[in-house]
Parts: C-alpha cells; structure tokens; sequence
C-alpha cells in the first residue's frame, strides 16, 4: 500500500503553514501571536477545519488489481469566546469516503459544545453530536473532542492544527435485517482557518 500522497499533502500543509507564520514575523517584525487575549480576546469565531486522505494499493497485473480509498472531512463552527476565554458554540461535521468510485458514502451531523481557548494559543473545544448520518447508517449521536494550537498573522485571522477524536453510535440502517446500534471510533488531524469579530 502507497502512501505518498498523503505524505506529500501532509507537508504542503506543514509548509503553508510555516510560510504563513514567516510573514507574520518578518511584516510586523515580531513573532506572529498565538490566539490570545492580546487582542482583547472576546467576540465571535468562526472556523473551518479541513482533513483528507488518501490510500493507494496496485498489484501486478494492475487490471482489477488496484484499490483506492479516499476520505474528506470538513468541519464547521461557529461560536462566542467570552472575556474568560469560554468557549460556546455550535458546529456542522460533513464527510464523504469513498473505495474507486462510484462506491461513495456520504455523511454528516450537527453539534452543540463548550471549549476553553488559552492565552498560549491552545484550544480545547467538546461538542455533543446528534442526527448524524453516514450512507445507510442514520440517527446517529455521539460526542467530538477537539484539542488545537492557533496562531494569529492578524487580529481577526487565525490559523493552526488540530487533533479531533470521535465517537458516534448509529441506531438505525434499514438495509441489515436485525441491525443492533454500531459504534465508530475514530481520531483525525486537522488544518485550521478562522475568522475573530469582535
């Protein structure tokens, strides 16, 4: 199995990254700042998290020998941050996994949650997941724990990483005879850009 595409996506990110964090510091010549509360830190946020992957396998011969797997995850929040650094807010998860199309499954949920976004520009941020849906699989609840590091190139903007770890039940799939609820478990990276208003 090949990995390199994701290694290669991996560090553009990475590098994108740093580049930003560069010109943070060589425009105002000062390190960019982390998330904080420099900027008199209370307002709304909003944010996207990105995350994708892709794995590769080819045999020889490579005719109805190769496999493909792909998977998307985007993240939608929106929320307050309260002088206290308080976090309240709601979010949008949407993903799409897909094994050498057309064989795709589709999915999302909505959440509600609390976090806490500290002055060295860690964030941690929990939300309770319900409605969630993926292909047949429906009336799914569950949780979402996001723990991250941000930095601000400007007041408003912020970019950063972070580690998402997830859990959701789905009670119902009306294509299995005697379907018993299914528990996924899963932990993904993710790039970060959002936008502070105060």
């Amino acid at each position: 199995m090949r990995f390199s595409k994701i290694t290669i996506f991996g560090l553009v990110c990475l590098i994108q990254l740093g580049s930003v964090f560069a010109v943070a510091q060589s425009v105002s010549g000062r390190p960019a700042k982390t998330i904080s509360r420099t900027y008199g830190f209370a307002g709304v946020l909003a944010d996207m998290g990105l995350y994708y992957s892709l794995s590769e396998a080819t045999a020889t011969p490579a005719v109805n020998n190769t496999w493909e797997s792909s998977t998307s995850i985007y993240d939608l929040k929106l929320g307050y941050i309260d002088e206290s650094h308080l976090y309240y807010g709601l979010l949008y998860s949407g993903r799409s996994d897909s094994q050498l199309s057309p064989d795709q499954s589709t999915g999302g949920a909505a959440g509600a949650g609390l976090g806490y976004f500290g002055y060295n520009g860690f964030n941690i941020r929990a939300f309770y997941k319900f409605n969630d849906t993926f292909g047949d699989y429906k009336d799914g609840t569950g949780y979402q724990i996001d723990l991250g590091y941000a930095i601000n190139p400007t007041s408003n903007l912020y970019l950063g990483l972070n580690l998402s770890v997830r859990e959701t039940t789905f009670k119902t799939n009306t294509t299995i005879a005697g379907f018993q609820p299914w528990t996924r478990k899963e932990t993904y990276p993710f790039i970060t850009v959002g936008f502070l208003f105060f």
